[in-house]
């Protein structure tokens, strides 16, 4: 969980978080027994984790996110999506690496009615989380604009 934890956020977004500050500065100040404010994080939210989600299930929940295709046994992922005739917001973030702004950018080509929406964050992933005035500024607009 911590590894998913640091791949969700950007470098910076950690920096501006926690910075090499310390829990405890009468610890050492280097090595895995430092007291780092962001490894005690990771590790506050690896427990939180292991107590709200069964491991077999989440491995399970896992493989079946990474397995998913909509294009599956129908063509090409642009050939799939070029029949979807609905209105469509796409959000991208920036600074996401777990889900890149190109891929975004790309399904919103591919659909006619496809419009990409960009949330700037520094948090990557998270950034949908934590960027809600953004979010809900673009569904807004959205929903609004094709009422």
């Amino acid at each position: 969980r911590q590894i998913g934890m640091v791949s969700y956020r950007t470098p910076l977004g950690y920096h501006q978080k926690f910075g090499r500050a310390l829990t405890d500065e009468s610890g050492p100040s280097y090595g895995s027994r430092a007291p780092w404010q962001v490894k005690s994080y990771l590790e506050y939210q690896g427990k939180k984790f292991l107590d709200r989600f069964d491991p077999v299930t989440y491995v399970k929940l896992t493989e079946q996110m990474d397995s998913h295709d909509v294009s599956r046994s129908r063509g090409t992922m642009e050939e799939v999506l070029s029949h979807v005739e609905i209105p469509v917001c796409v959000l991208g973030i920036d600074s996401d690496i777990l889900y890149p702004l190109r891929e975004q950018e790309e399904i919103a080509t591919w659909l006619p009615n496809g419009e990409l929406k960009i949330i700037h964050s520094d948090a990557g992933h998270d950034g949908f989380l934590l960027e809600q005035d953004q979010v809900a500024a673009h569904i807004k607009s959205f929903l609004y604009s094709h009422d």
